[in-house]
């Protein structure tokens, strides 16, 4: 950021001129108007001595007391004084005010007088001629310094001093505007037929050529035809009383009189909005543009030679472009070691975008002073600016790539040995190529993160990948030792596990014959004894189906005899019914009859008596014949009990033997089991190894992609060596050249090549020796900018 202007509020002398008419620049205006920024516009006034021209300045200045006001004859202002407070008309547009010694003095020769009123015409973009009275003779008379302007200012040089062709045409753009004041001016302002004219047509009423006054047309024609922007201002006397007009810069300006104040106001205003910034040849004119301008104009005048306006201005242009492309390099120069130098490496893009930001605001300082394209000087030191960027530039791109080299290739150093090599080094870290992959993708990540700067690619190719390529193909032995002690392994589990399978199958075929045995032995006792509880049971059904064949019989028997004694009984009842009806009937044969009867009565109790015990001997072998059917059911229980004994005794050996069979199955199906295991990890091993080999050459692909982009880079830089040789060739052979004056293309393409180039005998060759040839392309090139004046 640019440090604030320290100006000072009060008049400083700009040009001093001595008594042998040599123009001196004064230091501390210099450094004033080194300070301004910007456009310049120079308001500038000149008139006789002692005619109010410093008071007129004051006005503008809005100031009642500045530049010096004498009450004597004697001129106040020696040479050409400015303010030294600029007056700013915009942020980046200020005017200055010059002051200049009364002409016509008689401390001061003509020569003296043309030099002061040629050197305020020439500075001034805005000039005022002060001036008491009309326009009349005696005022063109005293405007006689406009005659030879041409003679003491030209616009080119011209050999052997001569003018003639020159005219006030050719002078005229060169020339400011042109205001003509009239002081103490008391005419009416009208026509010859008394219509009232406004100042400028005064101005140029008075201009126009009068019949008999040939010197004074000529006058009139050299002041139409240089100042072709002109106008005019009419002032009345400030004061009626002649003792406070020589002390008027002591008076209120509120005591003037109020005509005076409002033409002095009119004049102010019409200056102000007049100005416009001092340009030549289209070209803005700066405060420091200013400086070198005035000093040209002394020197031209301090060497006796006609002031040259072109000249000069090339000068100052020169100069400027000096200094413009000294300040550009530097802006440049600061904001590359502010932004890219101090945060080296940085990506190719970056540092692009980052050039072009500083190239921009180097270009805006450069550009500037608006000076015109079209110029030759500008476009050469244009040319200048774009060499002197470039050689910065290449400074540093060769340091970016150096420090991102040494960065790079430290990083991945570090990180390869943290994440890859410390795991490769411990045996078992890895259990797949997918492991090492993803560790591989991290610290790519990593180092994309990490690192830039354009070696980032190239570390990344030579030394990352075959970093890569070594660690998959450790890997990759390490895996195959590991898989082939594994497959070691299993093998010996494996015929381990079919011995141990070997031998279950033998205990197992033991058990089984032995089971078998049993279970065969088991079987016949089983059938034998169901065989004998069969026919035992069939002996018993047979017998209690015969007892129960005879009890029926019998049963049907005593229910016959049943039936038989009931109708026995029931005769028997019939008969004592009957006879006890005869008892009552007669008396005497009831004594036979009663013998008859209880013999009859007898009988059948008798017969009862028989009957009830066949009865009780049937019910009895009705019991026995209960208890057989009892012991029977009871023998059926024990057979139902022994067959539910043998079924499960048999269920419990068939359980026994499935369960040994399962087993035994189990056992085959794990073994099955772990071999297909063991196929399936020796298949995964060899897709993995297949893989590998698959990465392995991907990354071998890569390597040789980089190594064949490298191999490019080399031709590349080779040609490029061979045509800087090929063209420091072409230059020597070049007629008129040669020797010293290609010392320095020579020198230059040395340090860009890496070799020295030297003239070899009429025409131009080459040869590669001495410490250039092993001087690395980045230490070359920044030695070729340190050596470039002014970088």
């Amino acid at each position: 950021m640019a440090e604030a202007a320290t100006y000072y509020s009060g008049p400083l002398q700009l040009i001093s001129i001595d008594d042998d008419g040599k123009c001196h620049l004064q230091e501390n205006a210099v450094t004033i108007l080194n300070q301004i920024q910007g456009r310049l516009a120079v308001v500038g006034i000149a008139g006789l001595y002692r005619t109010g021209k410093s008071f007129l300045l004051n006005r503008l200045l809005g100031l009642q007391e500045g530049f010096e006001i004498g009450p004597t004859v004697n001129p106040c202002t020696k040479g050409l004084w400015i303010w030294g407070q600029p007056v700013q008309l915009a942020p980046d547009y200020h005017c200055i005010l010059i002051d200049t010694e009364g002409l016509g003095s008689t401390q001061r020769t003509a020569s003296c007088d043309m030099q002061i009123f040629s050197l305020c015409v020439l500075l001034s973009s805005y000039f005022i001629y002060n001036s008491m009275g009309t326009i009349d003779a005696q005022a063109l008379d005293d405007l006689h310094l406009v005659l030879h302007l041409a003679k003491h200012i030209h616009v080119k040089a011209r050999r052997g001093g001569s003018v003639e062709g020159e005219r006030a045409a050719d002078l005229s753009q060169y020339i400011p505007s042109f205001l003509w004041v009239l002081r103490d001016f008391h005419l009416r302002l009208v026509d010859s037929s008394g219509a009232a004219i406004s100042e400028r047509e005064y101005l140029e009423g008075a201009l126009r050529p009068q019949p008999g006054q040939d010197e004074k047309n000529k006058l009139r024609e050299v002041v139409k035809d240089l100042f072709r922007d002109r106008d005019c201002v009419t002032v009345v006397r400030p004061v009626t009383d002649e003792a406070d007009l020589r002390n008027i810069q002591r008076l209120p300006y509120e005591s003037l009189r109020p005509q005076f104040r409002t033409q002095v106001e009119a004049f102010v205003k019409k200056v102000y909005m007049s100005l416009k910034p001092k340009k030549i040849d289209g070209s803005l004119v700066s405060g420091t543009m200013f400086v070198n301008l005035v000093s040209e104009y002394c020197k031209a005048i301090n060497n006796s030679a006609v002031p040259t306006i072109q000249s000069a201005w090339t000068s100052v242009v020169q100069h400027q472009l000096r200094l413009c492309l000294k300040d550009a390099v530097q802006v440049y120069r600061s904001q590359m070691n502010e932004k890219a130098m101090q945060h080296l490496p940085m990506p190719e893009d970056r540092l692009r975008d980052l050039h072009k930001a500083a190239k921009a605001e180097a270009l805006k300082v450069f550009l500037a002073p608006k000076f015109e394209s079209s110029d030759a000087k500008f476009r050469e030191y244009r040319a200048e600016l774009a060499s002197r960027i470039k050689q910065l530039l290449d400074h540093v791109k060769a340091e970016n790539a150096t420090t991102s080299q040494r960065q790079c290739e430290r990083f991945a150093q570090e990180i390869y040995s943290r994440q890859i090599e410390n795991k490769l080094n411990v045996k078992g870290s890895y259990q797949n190529f997918e492991q090492l992959l993803q560790d591989w993708e991290q610290v790519r990540k990593v180092y994309l993160q990490q690192t830039g700067g354009p070696a980032q690619q190239e570390v990344m190719a030579s030394w990352i990948f075959p970093r890569m390529t070594e660690s998959a193909q450790r890997l990759w032995d390490e895996l195959r030792t590991s898989n082939e002690d594994r497959q070691a392994a299993l093998q010996r589990k494996l015929q381990e596990a079919e011995a141990l399978s070997t031998n279950a199958r033998d205990v197992l075929d033991n058990e089984r014959s032995k089971q078998s045995d049993t279970l065969e032995v088991a079987k016949r006792q089983w059938l034998a004894e169901r065989i004998d509880l069969e026919r035992q049971l069939e002996d018993a059904k047979r017998s209690l189906e015969e007892v129960g064949m005879r009890a029926s019989r019998e049963k049907a028997q005593l229910v016959d005899s049943e039936r038989t004694l009931r109708e026995q009984m029931k005769i028997l009842q019939e008969r004592l019914a009957s006879s006890a009806a005869e008892r009552r009937a007669g008396s005497k044969s009831e004594s036979a009859a009663a013998s008859s009867t209880s013999a009859d009565i007898a009988g059948l109790r008798d017969a009862v008596a028989a009957m009830m015990s066949e009865l009780k001997g049937v019910g009895m072998e009705k019991s026995q014949l209960e208890m057989k059917a009892e012991h029977e059911k009871q023998l059926i229980g024990l057979e139902r009990k022994f067959q539910k004994q043998l079924m499960d005794a048999r269920r419990k050996n068939e359980g026994l033997i499935e369960s040994l069979r399962q087993t035994y199955e189990d056992e085959v199906d794990g073994l099955k089991t772990y071999r297909s295991e063991l196929i399936g990890r020796n298949k995964d091993l060899e897709r993995e190894l297949e893989r590998a080999h698959g990465e392995a050459e991907v990354l071998k692909q890569r390597l040789a992609a980089a190594e064949n982009e490298r191999a490019l880079q080399r031709r590349f830089v080779e040609n490029a060596q061979r045509q800087s040789e090929l063209v420091s060739a072409f230059l020597e052979r070049v007629p008129g050249k040669g020797g010293n004056d290609l010392q320095p293309v020579r020198e230059e393409l040395a340090a860009l090549t890496g070799h020295t180039l030297r003239p070899d005998g009429g025409g131009g060759s080459y040869d590669r020796r001495g410490a250039g040839a092993s001087m690395p392309y980045s230490a070359a090139n920044a030695a070729v900018f340190r050596s470039l004046p002014g970088v």
